[in-house]
C-alpha cells in the first residue's frame, strides 16, 4: 500500500453557512433555520435539488480550537481523541461522539431543505456555525441513508427520569456512573457495618446511573422513599453519598477524574475513588 494516503488533501469549499448560531455558549437547535450559500459558479449543479426534502451537508470545523478552549483543554495544540461523556464521569472516543473537533476537521449533518433561492439553500437543523466553510452537499435518500433497526447504546437513544431508569439498568463500556455508585454504596455500608436488610436512609447527589448503583447495593430507593436524589450532571467532585441509621452516618465524596470504563472503576483503590470518607452523627428527625 502506498504511503501517499496519509498526505494532506486540499479541498476548496463550495459554499458557506449563514446562521444565527455564532458561539459555543449557544445551544445547538435542530429546529432553527439557516442558509447554505453555494458559490455562484457552482449554482448550475443545484439543478433539481429543490425536489428533495433533505440533504447531507459536509463542512469544515474551522472553530475546533475555540471548542477546545470552551471544553477547557489547556493545550490547544493537542489532537482530541477522547471527549467528556456528558453527564457521566467517563470519556467517549471522538469517533463515537458528535464532537465538533474531529481530527480531519470534517463535520456532517442531515438537514431539511426548505427551499432553494438561486444559489442559496434554506435549511432547517444545520449544526454548523455562521461562516463555516461548506465542503460538499449530497441528496438524502431514505432507502440508502436510513437504517431504523441500527443498534446504538441505550444512553444515545433516550434519557429517562430516575424512577424509569431504575427499571432499565444497562451496562456498557462507557457507563462508569453505575459502577461508581456500586463502589460508593459498598464502602458506605462497610463503614457503618450494615447489611442490605438493615434499616437506613440515603441521600445521593450525582448522575442517574450513579444513584442506581447506590440503590442496588444499599437497598435504599427513591421508589420506596428511603433515598433522596439530586440530579447533578456536572463535575463528579460534586457527587456524594450520605448513608445514615439511627446510630450514625457516613458521607462519601468522589475525586474529580474521568474513567476509561467500568472495569477501571472496579480495579482502582478506594483512595483513588474517594476524596472524602467521613463518619458523622445521624441527623435528628424533625
Amino acid at each position: 500500500m502506498s504511503a501517499t494516503w496519509q498526505e494532506p488533501v486540499t479541498i476548496k469549499p463550495i459554499g458557506v453557512v449563514i446562521s444565527d448560531f455564532k458561539d459555543f455558549t449557544q445551544r445547538t437547535s435542530y429546529t432553527a433555520e439557516s442558509v447554505v450559500s453555494i458559490r455562484e459558479d457552482l449554482a448550475e449543479g443545484l439543478l433539481g435539488i429543490e425536489h428533495f426534502s433533505h440533504i447531507w451537508v459536509m463542512y469544515y470545523q474551522h472553530r475546533r480550537k475555540d471548542w477546545q478552549k470552551f471544553a477547557k483543554w489547556t493545550d490547544t495544540d493537542e489532537q482530541i481523541l477522547t471527549t467528556p461523556n456528558a453527564g457521566e464521569p467517563s470519556c467517549k472516543g471522538v469517533y463515537t461522539s458528535r464532537a465538533p473537533a474531529r481530527p480531519s476537521g470534517i463535520g456532517s449533518c442531515v438537514v431539511e431543505l426548505l427551499r432553494r433561492e438561486g444559489h442559496r439553500l434554506c435549511v432547517r437543523g444545520l449544526d454548523a456555525f455562521d461562516g463555516t466553510p461548506v465542503l460538499d452537499i449530497k441528496i438524502y435518500i431514505p432507502r440508502y441513508d436510513c437504517f431504523p433497526l441500527a443498534d446504538a447504546p441505550l444512553h444515545w437513544c433516550n434519557r429517562h427520569d430516575l424512577s424509569t431508569t431504575s427499571r432499565l439498568l444497562h451496562w456498557d463500556t462507557m457507563n462508569v456512573g453505575l459502577t461508581l455508585g456500586l463502589r460508593a454504596g459498598q464502602r458506605a455500608m462497610r463503614e457503618l457495618g450494615l447489611g442490605r436488610s438493615d434499616p437506613k436512609r440515603a441521600a445521593v447527589v450525582g448522575g442517574n446511573f450513579f444513584a442506581q448503583g447506590v440503590e442496588g447495593v444499599t437497598g435504599c430507593s427513591v421508589l420506596h422513599e428511603t433515598m433522596s436524589f439530586t440530579d447533578k450532571a456536572e463535575s463528579i467532585a460534586a457527587w456524594s453519598v450520605r448513608l445514615e441509621t439511627e446510630d450514625g452516618a457516613v458521607e462519601l465524596r468522589l475525586h474529580d477524574r474521568l474513567y476509561a470504563g467500568a472495569d477501571e472503576v472496579l480495579s482502582v483503590s478506594d483512595e483513588v475513588l474517594f476524596s472524602v470518607v467521613e463518619r458523622l452523627p445521624a441527623l435528628q428527625e424533625p
